[in-house]
């Protein structure tokens, strides 16, 4: 939980951050930080304390990735490049022009874990074993989240470790300049992880799509193969982010989804909810989480339709954009 607290100096002083910490049945209020002016310009280092503008949880950045983002409620967006995907024509879908997509900066961030109850987004990133290994395995507490969602603050005299995760510590180092000021820098471990798994981390393209006052975001990751199954099995993950932009609460419903391999394979997939949940957004509300999907080939698409039910009970569709499955070795020249 948190709450802002700001001067009656006409709020020329920076707003101050508060964190809601249990003591015996009631909460207590501890001041964690102040925050600062978001960057207009340029990107924010690593080591910047954050709260999530979208999300409510405290982070803190460790890289930068530049991300096409590609909106379908853009004018310039070529409609073509969805329909020839949707008929499996990916030989022929057109190319884009700098008009139809922004870029964006992304941050590789660390979370931290006492905002895990309020944060939907709580399995991390998940990676496939390669060689011999081929099993899946999570780091917890890292997401990716866009340049304009960062609130960057300062942290108090009074709090020792800012972010509370199991590899804060590991990754940046703490510095104190002799004025007093506290910064954190990244580590040769960060470094270390950063160069190691470049592949399976890092943001190219983004595609997000308003729908009936819903606005989805999704981007996916290569993970790589599984060659223990008779079949070889391509593996990518993605992330969904769902953000009510109407004037009405919503609850999802039910998710489809429409899987096309390029080895001229198509899947449909209907179900309850996602990840086992039906969340319910108010205006201004988010929920995001992440999934897995395996391809018998080395490229495809997908996209689907999420169904929501109004707080009127009246049913709306709402889009998810195709976006591409491609892997490092395959991937198309758009």
């Amino acid at each position: 939980m948190f709450k802002l607290a700001r001067s009656n100096n006409k709020g020329l002083l920076p707003a101050l951050f508060f964190s809601a910490r249990p003591h015996s049945t009631a909460y207590n209020l501890i001041e964690v930080g102040k925050f600062t002016a978001p960057k207009v310009t340029g990107n924010y280092e690593c080591g910047q304390l954050f709260l999530h503008k979208k999300l409510d949880y405290r982070g803190v950045v460790l890289f930068p990735w530049v991300a096409r983002v590609f909106s379908r409620n853009n004018k310039a967006f070529p409609l073509l490049f969805d329909s020839k995907l949707k008929k499996g024509e990916v030989d022929d879908i057109p190319g884009f022009t700098k008009e139809s997509y922004q870029t964006v900066i992304y941050y590789q961030v660390l979370l931290d874990f006492r905002d895990c109850p309020i944060v939907s987004q709580r399995e991390g990133i998940t990676f496939l074993g390669q060689n011999s290994d081929n099993k899946f395995y999570t780091i917890p507490g890292i997401d990716y989240i866009s340049h304009e969602d960062v609130l960057p603050y300062e942290q108090s005299e009074s709090i020792r470790d800012p972010i509370q995760h199991n590899l804060f510590q590991k990754f940046l180092d703490k510095r104190t300049d002799p004025s007093g000021v506290t910064s954190y820098h990244s580590t040769n471990m960060l470094h270390q992880f950063h160069e190691d798994n470049f592949d399976c981390l890092r943001l190219r393209d983004v595609h997000s799509q308003t729908t009936n006052g819903v606005k989805i975001t999704v981007y996916s990751f290569f993970m790589g193969c599984r060659s223990e199954t008779p079949t070889k099995e391509h593996w990518w993950r993605y992330s969904i982010l769902m953000e009510n932009v109407g004037d009405i609460t919503v609850q999802l419903r039910e998710r489809t989804w429409c899987i096309f391999s390029n080895a001229d394979n198509k899947e449909s997939v209907t179900g309850k909810g996602v990840v086992g949940q039906e969340p319910v957004l108010a205006p201004g509300q988010c929920f995001q989480y992440s999934s897995l999907v395996s391809l018998r080939s080395s490229a495809g698409h997908m996209w689907g339709t999420y169904l929501f039910e109004r707080e009127d009970r009246k049913f709306i569709n709402v889009s998810i954009p195709p976006f591409l499955l491609v892997s490092k070795v395959n991937e198309p020249q758009v």
